[in-house]
């Protein structure tokens, strides 16, 4: 194992020297940043399950492209999936950051102590691809954590299906689905208001009623107005849309356009409140995720 006492950087060195080297080189290594530096088809992953080893390769069942992504977005910045015991996939960076501490909170251990590592994909279901397949070829379990609009659901239902097979994602435990939402809406939707709005008043700014009154009559956006069209340049005619937080649901709304100018910070502050309840207050969709995960790895 070259990475004992060698800082990172060093590690990558050495893994370039020896593979310079004339003939065949075997590393054995726990090192995210020398697994970073190998290409994906040098690398095998040795499992013992049950008092069986077992030896996992990538297969050759992969475009140059899914290739290169594999390679840039997982081999060389998440080298220690490689070492994973299961992988939790979500869209949003929100998720990225709340559902580990809430994790640690309600099993009282570190989700990292155990091998489970939680990836935000930032994008459609094609993002999910590279690991759907890298996990089922490693032999690692995966979970996804999903937003509920129905554009998502079927992107990550096709892509889901091309790796584990038709019919696969339709009540699968490892799939968590919001209901016709983002995480933030189903919190909004599922009796946590109060959490939120304890959450941004701790943050120290822009305060739901400052927020609020600061922002009463401003431009939102534009709408196409009905049955109106342009007689010089024949597109329909538009009109700005007022923020009106006098409406019935205008501080939740606010409350989310609060969120969505910094969801980062705003999702620190959620988990820390979160962590002042008990935890088996926490979202019931949370909590299936992580019992499923519980159950998978007993």
């Amino acid at each position: 194992e070259p990475e004992a006492h060698l800082h990172p950087n060093s590690q990558r060195t050495l893994y370039r020297q020896l593979s310079e080297i004339e003939g065949q080189v075997i590393v054995s290594t726990h090192s995210p940043y020398i697994v970073g530096a190998a290409d994906v088809s040098e690398i095998r992953v040795i499992q013992n399950n049950d008092g069986k080893t077992t030896v996992f390769q990538l297969s050759d069942n992969w475009t140059d492209e899914e290739l290169r992504k594999l390679q840039r977005e997982v081999v060389h910045s998440k080298g220690e999936l490689f070492f994973s015991k299961a992988i939790v996939l979500s869209e949003g960076e929100t998720e990225e950051q709340v559902l580990p501490v809430l994790f640690e909170h309600y099993f009282e251990y570190d989700p990292y102590t155990m091998g489970i590592n939680f990836v935000g994909v930032g994008g459609n279901g094609a993002r999910y691809l590279p690991y759907f397949k890298f996990a089922n070829e490693l032999g690692i379990p995966i979970f996804v954590f999903s937003d509920g609009e129905l554009r998502v659901v079927n992107e990550l239902k096709k892509y889901y299906e091309i790796v584990f097979g038709v019919g696969s994602f339709n009540g699968a435990s490892n799939i968590q689905i919001l209901d016709n939402t983002d995480f933030e809406g189903y919190l909004f939707e599922n009796g946590y208001e109060g959490v939120i709005e304890n959450a941004i008043t701790a943050v120290g700014e822009d305060k739901v009623d400052h927020w609020m009154s600061s922002r009463q009559g401003s431009k939102k956006g534009q709408r196409k107005v009905p049955d109106s069209r342009c007689d010089t340049c024949e597109q329909d005619s538009r009109e700005d849309v007022l923020r009106d937080y006098s409406i019935e649901g205008g501080r939740r709304m606010a409350m989310k356009e609060i969120l969505d100018s910094s969801k980062p910070k705003y999702a620190a502050a959620i988990v820390a409140e979160f962590c002042t309840r008990p935890a088996d207050e926490m979202p019931s969709k949370v909590k299936d995720l992580f019992n499923s995960i519980k159950t998978t790895l007993s």
